[in-house]
C-alpha cells in the first residue's frame, strides 16, 4: 500500500492525518502513541506503539554509543 499524505501547520509543529486504511493496518485509534523509527537518511518507518519496541530501541543505542567505534572498524 502507498499512501501520500499532506502535511499542514498546527501551532509551531507540522501534522498529517492519516487515511482510514493506513490506521486499520497499523491497528491504532485517536490518541494512541507510534513510534517514528530511523531507518535510514530521510527515511522513518512508522509503527504502533509498544513497550518492547522502546526497551530494544534505547537498548540498541546504548550499544551503538559503547560499541561506535567498533561497528566502524567492521564496517570498513
Amino acid at each position: 500500500m502507498v499512501a501520500t499524505v499532506k502535511l499542514r501547520k498546527q501551532g509551531g509543529s507540522l501534522a498529517v492525518t492519516l487515511p482510514k486504511e493506513v490506521v486499520r493496518e497499523l491497528g491504532v485509534r485517536a490518541g494512541e502513541m507510534l513510534h517514528l523509527v530511523q531507518v535510514a537518511p530521510g527515511e522513518f518507518r512508522v509503527t504502533p506503539h509498544d513497550p518492547e519496541t522502546v526497551a530494544a530501541l534505547k537498548a540498541h543505542d546504548k550499544i551503538m554509543a559503547e560499541y561506535r567505534d567498533a561497528f566502524r572498524a567492521l564496517a570498513e
